[in-house]
């Protein structure tokens, strides 16, 4: 069937007069990646066809995928929009962003996808020059991002997979290469599927002209989803990959999407890795040193390692460690509107029960009186 389907597309591609490098161009996929694709070695994924009819001039509504993740566009008379309005709706967006630090998704949801539906309605409705147009589109690609991030941390998956496929074809249409990556490795990251893979190494691929902090975000999120198909080799070639871009990140402008991401946050994600890998002698000390400095004020995140830390001490064997450890995570995130915490520090809570450790009733017991405030749909 993927070979059926690659020769399809190989066809079309031909039909149209299009070279593999041409398509590399319009589509932000990498030239190797379409090739496989094509040949049947890989499979074509859903996302990987609609951008072939994109390339073609085939229409994909971009709206579409908008209207199904719920957000409700808003309906406001057209004007005029030049570059300098995009600044300010950019700058705007970038102080948004930085709610994401304290509050969880659930929080945040409606305020970045309010955002989005402004841009979009600019997009749509407005006066504007092409590079006013380029500039809205890569605007709105980062705010689905941002919004399916949220979506993804209340833990509704397939809202967030929708605006991250919307962000992708934003990305595109503003000539946003390195938007149009982090597009896949968010859907890479969020689907967990046998093929997220396929979507990182894409990602990745067409990432070469990204600043360095983007760089080593993309390779960073690759080395995760290498991990969890077990390959500890790709793994650690991408982490080494990431610590090489940071390497070159000093005084390098960065987006402000990436720009948060450092030495610390690299080696958190190590540690992440090497987790799922369970090779605990590596990952717990890159966590212990990361969240030594760690600010208790980025609560979500602080409680989602810590918990990782938790875990390796589990399975090495220190459940007193793990105990003590995953109760500071649970006070962390108490007060968060996110779910992806609670959930994990459930699973590590019923372990410690099964194992009779000595402060597991006590941790079973503060989960009990979490309800994180998050609604059963966006």
């Amino acid at each position: 069937m993927d070979e059926e389907i690659g020769e399809r597309l190989r066809k079309a591609r031909e039909a149209a007069g299009l070279s593999l490098s041409e398509m590399t161009r319009r589509t932000s996929y990498s030239r190797g990646y379409l090739s496989n694709i094509e040949n049947g070695s890989r499979r074509a994924t859903p996302e990987v066809v609609v951008a072939y009819k994109r390339a073609f001039g085939h229409d994909v509504n971009r709206r579409s995928f908008l209207t199904v993740a719920g957000i409700v566009l808003a309906d406001v008379a057209p004007r005029h929009v030049g570059l300098r309005d995009v600044d300010e709706m950019r700058e705007m967006f970038a102080r948004l962003r930085d709610l994401d630090n304290h509050l969880g998704g659930a929080d945040t949801y409606r305020l970045y996808s309010s955002e989005l539906a402004r841009t979009e309605h600019a997009l749509d409705h407005s006066h504007y020059n092409s590079s006013t147009r380029d500039a809205l589109a890569s605007l709105a690609a980062e705010q689905a991002q941002q919004a399916g991030w949220a979506a993804f941390d209340a833990g509704h998956t397939e809202p967030a997979l929708r605006l991250y496929r919307y962000s992708r074809y934003a990305a595109v249409e503003g000539k946003s290469d390195d938007l149009a990556a982090n597009a896949l490795i968010h859907i890479s990251y969020a689907a967990a599927t046998p093929h997220s893979v396929d979507a990182a190494d894409a990602a990745c691929g067409g990432s070469s002209t990204a600043s360095a902090r983007t760089r080593a975000l993309l390779e960073s999120r690759r080395a995760w989803s290498l991990a969890a198909t077990g390959d500890a080799d790709g793994a650690s070639r991408a982490l080494d990959q990431a610590r090489d871009a940071l390497g070159d990140a000093d005084g390098a402008p960065s987006p402000h999407w990436s720009g948060w991401m450092d030495s610390t946050e690299l080696d958190l994600m190590a540690g992440r890795v090497w987790c799922v890998l369970r090779d605990f002698c590596r990952a717990v000390p890159a966590l212990e040193t990361a969240l030594a400095t760690y600010p208790d004020g980025w609560a979500r995140d602080k409680a989602l390692y810590t918990l990782h830390l938790a875990d390796a001490y589990l399975e090495q064997g220190q459940l007193d460690q793990a105990t003590t450890v995953a109760m500071n995570a649970v006070c962390l995130a108490a007060p968060v509107a996110s779910a992806r915490p609670v959930a994990y520090a459930k699973r590590i809570s019923r372990r410690l029960t099964d194992l009779k450790a000595p402060g597991a009733p006590h941790l079973a017991d503060r989960l009990t009186r979490i309800n994180p405030p998050i609604p059963a749909s966006l």
